[in-house]
């Protein structure tokens, strides 16, 4: 079977890790994967690593949030010309890991199987409904990585095209930590800097923190990426005067985990089960997290993590300080717990290879020349 897998960006964020996780398993089941994003990052070069073909594509480069009528021009040049291109590929199915690409491979589809992949919850109505319609005009097959984000799709989708399935993560070694007392607490928020991921809000606390816990040191670890340059901005003039560590970038998040003790996750309702939390459940780090979009499915408040319900900053620096009263080992074991029943990366691959096999029916085992000549043969005919 040939897979084109879409992605609407180059750059490594969630998303575009969770794809070259999939792809050394399809590689292992003898099918063929070619990858098609935007030449502007890492990813491509990654996936020919991991095994794939990889296609340069003209897609993206839209404005942050709402997009202005330049975008919607833009979008309007750019489907039918990618809808064309994925009309010609030969695959036997195709995979959308994001929402951009989806029309124009509903288009080009030619009645092969669609599969849209679903990581985020999408704020902006317009995009909301153009990924509704796009999948109930394709029949598509949706994956959702929590009900948070599959909600927004029930009312466009078949039941049995519906599926859930958590993110899965490689492990993380566990390490066990002597929490409480008056140690020298290291806090940290791990992720893209960018407005989902909540540092603003992060740093804000942190000035409440500090205050009460003069032994604590902060932790950013990230660049910016999908990120408006004023947030940037605003992030390091929050930090001005706070024993605040910007690391950067880091690949090693064995490492990075294994230098804090708290993990913090004060992301907005975009965000839906975000990877580096199931990271920690691994590697026995505690989290505190608002109790916004996908995190409640996964964090059990006392239990393996902690939530916030206010989802602000004032009451982020609260939980955080009565946190560090605690003992943490039991939620810190019970984390990792959760991670080895739920979200071992092999669970997550076995789970995601299932529903593409069942999508492509009886083309999952062996590989269909696609013939797109034919294919618009067909269509014409009826």
């Amino acid at each position: 079977m040939r897979i084109l897998f879409l992605e609407q960006f180059g750059a490594l964020g969630g998303a575009q890790q969770c794809l070259l996780d999939l792809l050394p398993v399809i590689a292992g089941r003898g099918w063929l994967a070619t990858v098609a994003a935007p030449a502007s990052g890492p990813l491509l070069d990654l996936a020919r690593a991991a095994g794939a073909d990889a296609s340069p594509i003209p897609l993206g480069g839209y404005g942050i949030g709402r997009k202005s009528a330049r975008d919607v021009a833009r979008f309007a040049i750019e489907t039918p010309r990618l809808a064309r291109w994925i009309e010609r590929q030969p695959a036997d199915l195709i995979y959308v890991n994001g929402p951009r690409p989806l029309l124009a491979a509903a288009r080009g589809a030619s009645e092969r199987p669609v599969i849209f992949h679903a990581h985020h919850f999408l704020l902006e109505n317009s995009a909301k409904m153009i990924a509704r319609w796009t999948i109930r005009q394709a029949h598509a097959t949706l994956i959702a990585n929590s009900w948070h984000v599959a909600n927004q799709f029930r009312e466009c989708i078949a039941p049995d095209r519906l599926h859930v399935v958590y993110n899965g993560v490689n492990p993380v070694p566990f390490t066990r930590r002597n929490f409480g007392g008056q140690r020298r607490w290291r806090i940290g928020i791990v992720g893209r800097i960018a407005p989902m991921k909540g540092q603003t809000d992060f740093l804000r606390a942190a000035r409440r923190i500090a205050a009460q816990i003069p032994q604590a040191v902060f932790v950013v670890c990230g660049e910016p990426m999908f990120c408006p340059p004023d947030y940037s901005k605003e992030v390091r003039r929050l930090a001005e005067g706070l024993p605040v560590e910007f690391s950067g970038w880091r690949g090693d998040i064995a490492a990075v985990l294994g230098e804090l003790d708290l993990l913090v996750a004060p992301s907005s309702a975009a965000e839906a089960t975000t990877r580096v939390i199931l990271e920690a459940f691994s590697a026995g780090v505690p989290v505190v997290a608002y109790a916004t979009g996908g995190i409640p499915e996964i964090v059990e408040d006392s239990v393996n993590g902690f939530l916030v319900p206010e989802c602000e900053p004032e009451a982020l620096a609260r939980k955080i300080i009565e946190v560090t009263r605690w003992d943490l080992a039991q939620v810190a074991q019970r984390g990792r717990e959760k991670w080895e029943r739920c979200f071992t990366i092999e669970k997550w691959r076995e789970q995601v290879t299932r529903i593409i096999a069942s999508s492509a029916g009886t083309s999952a085992e062996s590989t269909i020349a696609w013939a797109p000549e034919a294919a618009r043969g067909a269509r014409s005919a009826r």
